[in-house]
């Protein structure tokens, strides 16, 4: 993939296979920062070799939106400061002394703790023999702080939702643009709830944002593409909550997106009853 410049601060890596996130790297005047850190050593090499080529510079930290695997685990490459929620923090923890060869990951799939295509990604990203080195947090925080880089401010939140309830969001100013990870989609079960989606998406409308960078999509929103995207996700749980058909415009079915919405929040209801 090749990084692009998107804001006068930040760069974006976007996403690819087998399951490699975005990251992005925002340039202050006298320090950089690294959001999310990639899913492999090579993963996060690369990043950092097109952001030298491109700048000349090398992060000195990163922080994490949450601590899935493919989030964290090129963060030891970085050799720098890891910053994480409390939540990620532990969870970092676990992971750094977890058995991740190819029967340890088949065992944990038998045992219904992994999904399959979870053992296939981590096979693909990193080929066997594989050696995971888990970089553990340097500064935790709880509610949030902010980092100052120079002319450049990443305000961290932590936000929750049904993804990952350790899930944070970066917002960079005054570029106006938040790195939302993974916290708008749905859980590991494939579940959507009223009580974590809805609160999460009056959080993520709270910021002036203008670009909007997640986790596993190919092409950034504008402040209007996402709250077309909240719109929809409203509109979903109230269908599923009344037990009423979605409205749309001359009555046209709901589209591939709503449609998995509704599964979403079906099962999330589906969960809490």
């Amino acid at each position: 993939m090749t990084l692009n410049k998107i804001s006068e601060h930040v760069y974006w890596l976007p996403p690819g296979p087998p399951d490699r996130p975005s990251v992005c790297a925002v340039v202050g005047d006298r320090r950089a920062l690294l959001l999310d850190a990639g899913s492999s050593a090579a993963h996060t090499r690369e990043l950092l070799d097109q952001l030298r080529a491109e700048t000349a510079v090398r992060p000195s930290a990163v922080v994490y939106t949450h601590s899935h695997w493919d989030h964290v685990f090129g963060g030891a490459e970085l050799g720098g400061l890891v910053i994480a929620h409390a939540l990620t923090a532990g969870a970092l923890k676990e992971l750094a002394v977890l058995e991740w060869s190819d029967e340890a990951l088949d065992e944990r799939v038998a045992a219904g703790q992994a999904s399959q295509q979870h053992a296939a990604n981590v096979k693909a990203e990193l080929p066997s023999p594989r050696a995971v080195q888990v970089a553990p947090a340097d500064i935790v925080f709880h509610d949030g702080l902010e980092i100052e880089l120079g002319g450049v401010t990443v305000r961290v939140r932590h936000v929750g939702g049904d993804h990952c309830a350790e899930s944070s969001v970066m917002y960079v100013e005054p570029d106006r643009v938040l790195f939302l990870g993974d916290c708008m989609y749905d859980s590991p079960a494939g579940a959507l709830t009223a009580e974590l989606a809805l609160p999460l998406l009056e959080a993520i409308l709270g910021f002036e944002a203008v670009l909007y960078v997640e986790g596993h999509s190919t092409s950034l929103s504008s402040r209007p593409e996402l709250e077309g995207l909240i719109e929809k996700m409203r509109l979903a749980e109230q269908a599923v909550r009344t037990g009423s058909a979605v409205a749309a415009p001359d009555d046209e079915l709901p589209d591939q997106e709503m449609t998995e919405l509704l599964q979403a929040f079906r099962a999330g209801r589906a969960t809490g009853a």
